[in-house]
């Protein structure tokens, strides 16, 4: 019985150290060493460094704890991600820094996959024979890396992008020793430096505030906004509120659909930093995110039912529910007339369609406007 006992309680030992240690290290272990590989442009070798440490601690934080009073900041995806950029393993540098991204955001993780988008390739270097010993410091950036351009070069701009219009904020305890900041303009601003929609001027939209006598009361609920929205002429309405509580100033933006008045995205943001710097940053993650959550999706009209269209791209592209596309037809190759060098095709806007059912691989569109020209099965798409 006794003996039982004593080879239960070894066997609960060593499972517990195993779950912290093996292979004769700890997690913190490995991710250390792994960062001081990617330092000496060690790819391969950082990379099994780092799934090691995943193994037993799979998740990005900011701090944590390894032994006694120690922390550290943890950003295996992160760095993994990196890893695999500079081994030209695109696909899956991609994923592992968009989960880095999910679990905490961080400047590095967000500028390397601002270079996967704007298609930079990495520059091959050699591996230094003395690894430097210093741990990766996640400094947080004063001016973070903003994606610059949402139209890679495979995509096309045809018609006009997503018209969106800013309101005004609902602010709570900022105080004045914030300073002052329009978070209007700053939120609109980053909009323009990211290229991905067709910006209601705020001047404009001031005006038309004051006129129908609208402040921050009037224009709170989702369906006001959606009046305005409409009013105006967009398809999207930017709502958001800004909150101090303490030493912590939270965001929450939603962006509502003019038409129904739902939600396309909603995104938010928490940190510590009370200063006008840390709400620029927060601005400029938030106004990131909700790029992303809509991205440019080019795709092919594959099957055709009265006013509804069937299009070849789905939720596993992003595309979600109540977006708007653009089907066009290309034309001629247009042809520079001295150096014969083709800059690119013709395109016909036939008109647009509105997603109505998404499903994994493919979505159904109804036919919201029409142009010039029939729909054809192998017309091209593009989300507006």
């Amino acid at each position: 019985m006794k003996k039982n006992i004593y080879f239960n309680i070894i066997l609960i030992l060593f499972l517990f150290l195993s779950s912290n240690v093996f292979a004769g290290g700890k997690w913190y272990n490995f991710y250390e060493e792994g960062v001081d590989l990617v330092q000496s442009n060690n790819w391969s070798q950082a990379i099994v460094n780092f799934n090691k440490a995943l193994k037993v601690k799979n998740k990005d934080v900011n701090k944590i704890k390894t032994y006694g009073m120690h922390f550290i900041k943890y950003f295996p995806h992160r760095e993994k991600g990196i890893c695999l950029y500079n081994l030209g393993r695109l696909e899956e540098a991609k994923r592992e820094l968009q989960i880095s991204l999910r679990q905490e955001y961080s400047s590095r993780a967000q500028e390397y996959l601002s270079k996967l988008v704007n298609g930079k390739m990495p520059v091959r270097t050699t591996v230094r024979k003395k690894p430097i010993k210093n741990i990766v410091k996640d400094i947080p950036n004063p001016n973070p890396v903003i994606v610059k351009d949402t139209q890679p070069s495979q995509v096309k701009l045809v018609g006009e992008r997503m018209g969106i219009a800013v309101l005004p904020f609902q602010t709570k305890g900022l105080g004045v020793e914030m300073g002052e900041i329009n978070i209007v303009e700053q939120m609109m601003t980053t909009f323009y430096n990211l290229n991905r929609f067709k910006l209601f001027e705020r001047s404009q939209l001031e005006s038309i505030l004051e006129e129908q006598k609208l402040g921050m009361s009037g224009i709170l609920d989702a369906s006001t906004a959606a009046q305005i929205g409409k009013g105006i002429g967009v398809d999207a309405i930017v709502l958001g509120s800004i909150t101090r509580s303490g030493n912590n100033i939270a965001i929450d933006v939603r962006l509502i659909d003019t038409e129904t008045a739902e939600i396309i995205t909603a995104q938010d943001e928490i940190s510590n930093r009370t200063s006008i710097q840390g709400l620029k940053d927060m601005i400029n993650q938030l106004a990131t995110k909700i790029y992303q959550d809509l991205p440019l999706v080019e795709g092919y009209v594959i099957g055709i039912n009265g006013d509804q269209l069937t299009l070849d791209m789905g939720t596993s592209k992003n595309v979600k529910k109540g977006m708007k596309c653009i089907i066009y037809r290309e034309g001629q190759d247009i042809i520079h007339p001295i150096t014969k060098k083709i800059l690119g095709k013709q395109t016909d806007e036939l008109g647009q369609v509105k997603l109505s059912e998404v499903y994994p691989e493919y979505s159904i569109g109804k036919v919201i406007l029409t142009k010039e020209g029939m729909f054809e099965i192998g017309c091209k798409v593009i989300t507006k």
